[in-house]
């Protein structure tokens, strides 16, 4: 698998002035705005917002 989405996720919520960055040890969870998050919710956020491709059905 490969984590192409997963930064191309990170950059594009960079550019919209987000500060993402990781997260301590744990190299799935990031640091948004603030909040934790997992790799899941950054993919969920930057879909939600328009800057990537999601699932049809984000839950």
């Amino acid at each position: 698998m490969t984590d192409a989405p997963l930064h191309e996720a990170v950059e594009a919520l960079r550019a919209i002035g987000r500060y993402v960055e990781p997260f301590g040890d744990d190299l799935s969870l990031w640091l948004v705005d603030g909040e934790e998050m997992s790799d899941a919710g950054l993919m969920k956020l930057a879909a939600l917002l328009g800057l990537s491709q999601g699932s049809a059905t984000i839950q």
